[in-house]
């Protein structure tokens, strides 16, 4: 059994991992890395027997509609991570135009992508020409799924996973196999406890409404927008939703299964205001508390606007939710206290915080999720700090760190 990272084995983005066994080639991922412009991973093999697609975020899905040129290439997901895809892919045309570089794909290939998909089950299972992979839930979002394919060896690829529970999905549980291919995105880092996060999240925005500012909360639509309002549900603040948020809220309400608890989700999206129009902002700012919004790093979307109008405001808060990329907005507000808005900086008079609601496990979860796979040989893939938790697991297994366009034999 072969493998080959077309991206993401030693960095977090663009990952694609080629398997080929038995005279098969499988693809595992293939997304781009949402930087301006985006990085993208090596080309794909121009013969592939099947492609399988772990969950919708960018890094793992961006590059998917180049595959529907492929002669014969099915790609099997879940239902919803198909939905989302789509809705992500729409968009990565839309911001390339915006932005004045040459998109990946047209819009032809989003279309082609559609015929070309297979929907599977979290829990299904994929059979065809003699390839069987097993689906079973990663965590970390709605759809997201590891594979297991059954060939000479078993193998396991993750995608992202986190093991503890949260608001929005219950945890991943380890799958028995020979080689594990796994994500160390927080490889040699630890969460801090999520329910005091939780707390001091909701103690902060308080803070910053009873002192009559208002919390601009940057979320990623696709996930974390959807656990920041869960987080913030019955809070008695008058909160606002605005982005592309409101699409992705539609699709997980149509699949209550893949939720942890499709009541408290409703339940959390039904009281928050949404944000229909750009007309409504100036509005919004008025009448809200905490406003919800894309995008994530702060490098476009309506959050932008809103920081825009608030940033001399030294009663309102930037709450940050996520992972910020060297080289964004977000990063830039993290490590100097300014951020740059229509081609001019600003040092917003806003607090500004950062909380950890990673949808990742940290290194002691992923430690614990590997010894539980039994798996004799261990792929580190997906994190810039791989060795750290190659360390960890010294003596117990044969760990790989391979680098992107390296061949490995398992």
């Amino acid at each position: 059994m072969e493998l080959q990272f077309l991206g993401g084995a030693s960095e977090i983005g663009s990952l694609g991992l080629v398997v080929r066994d038995q005279g098969r080639t499988l693809l595992f991922d293939y997304g781009l890395t949402p930087t301006d412009p985006p990085s993208y991973p090596r080309p794909a093999p121009l013969h592939v027997d099947a492609a399988f697609l772990s969950h919708a975020h960018l890094d793992h899905s961006g590059m998917m509609p180049l595959l529907s040129r492929l002669p014969h290439a099915e790609i099997v997901a879940t239902p919803v991570s198909i939905a989302v895809t789509d809705l992500l892919a729409k968009d990565t045309l839309k911001i390339a135009r915006m932005e004045g570089y040459l998109p990946p794909y047209d819009p032809g290939d989003i279309r082609a992508l559609h015929q070309n998909f297979v929907a599977i089950d979290r829990h299904g299972t994929y059979r065809k020409k003699g390839i069987e992979v097993e689906l079973t839930p990663a965590g970390h979002i709605p759809g997201a799924t590891m594979y297991r394919y059954r060939g000479e060896k078993d193998l396991l690829f993750t995608g992202d996973v986190q093991t503890i529970g949260t608001h929005l999905v219950g945890p991943a549980q380890p799958v028995e196999c020979d080689v594990l291919v796994v994500e160390s995105t927080y490889a040699g880092k630890e969460h801090p406890d999520r329910k005091e996060t939780e707390r001091r999240f909701r103690d902060r925005v308080a803070e910053t409404v009873e002192r009559g500012g208002k919390a601009i909360i940057p979320a990623f639509a696709v996930g974390r927008a959807q656990e920041v309002l869960m987080a913030l549900a019955h809070s008695g603040f008058e909160v606002y939703l605005d982005g592309m948020a409101r699409s992705v809220n539609h699709i997980y309400s149509a699949s209550p299964e893949y939720l942890a608890d499709a009541k408290k989700f409703h339940r959390a999206t039904e009281s928050v205001h949404l944000v229909e129009h750009a007309g409504q902002r100036r509005h919004v700012l008025r009448d809200a508390d905490v406003v919800v919004t894309t995008g994530g790093m702060l490098d476009g979307g309506p959050v932008l606007h809103y920081i825009g109008e608030l940033h001399r405001d030294a009663n309102s808060s930037i709450f940050l939710t996520g992972f910020q990329v060297p080289g964004s907005n977000g990063r830039q507000l993290l490590d100097d206290g300014t951020l740059t808005i229509d081609e001019v900086t600003v040092r917003p008079a806003c607090d500004i915080e950062k909380f950890d609601f990673s949808a990742h496990a940290g290194h002691s979860e992923l430690v614990k999720m590997i010894r539980g796979t039994g798996a004799k040989t261990v792929v580190l893939m997906h994190g810039d700090e791989r060795e750290k938790l190659a360390k960890a697991l010294e003596g117990t297994t044969q760990v790989l760190v391979p680098q992107n366009g390296e061949r490995l034999t398992v």
